[in-house]
């Protein structure tokens, strides 16, 4: 599998919250061979620290958000929670079967997920924050 990649067209606007997305996709990647699929500590640990990294992140963004009297800051923040559970369960699951998942099932998931989630929700964000408009539908 091939690991995500950071591009410009990832840019909130914010260099913070920037090094964040990178980090996240830094922790997500590690589960992007075959071998580390397969490696019931580095899947715990991704695991883990994805948790962890996700709650620090999610906090700071929202923060920003909040700041910013983003209009959809409860939908944007929904879609948060719903991660941070998702991750959890995967956890849960796995550490009660380590053969229930696997690392190539959280890789996908992950990276499906938080390509999606920085490129459509988090640049509409930015682009708010840079502007104080929420973005046009183009249509």
């Amino acid at each position: 599998m091939e690991p995500i990649q950071w591009s410009r067209w990832m840019s909130v606007g914010n260099d913070d919250l920037d090094e964040d997305h990178r980090v996240l996709i830094e922790i997500v990647n590690r589960l992007c061979t075959e071998a580390s699929q397969h490696d019931p500590a580095v899947i715990e640990a991704t695991l883990d620290e994805l948790i962890a990294y996700t709650r620090h992140h999610f906090a700071a963004e929202e923060a920003c958000m909040r700041e910013a009297n983003y209009p959809t800051y409860a939908a944007h923040k929904a879609l948060h929670d719903a991660l941070t559970r998702q991750v959890e369960r995967y956890r849960e699951t796995f550490l009660a079967n380590r053969e229930g998942i696997s690392g190539e099932e959280v890789f996908i998931f992950c990276a499906d997920w938080l390509g999606k989630h920085i490129l459509k929700e988090d640049t509409r964000f930015g682009e708010y924050a840079m502007t104080g408009e929420p973005e046009r539908a183009v249509g």
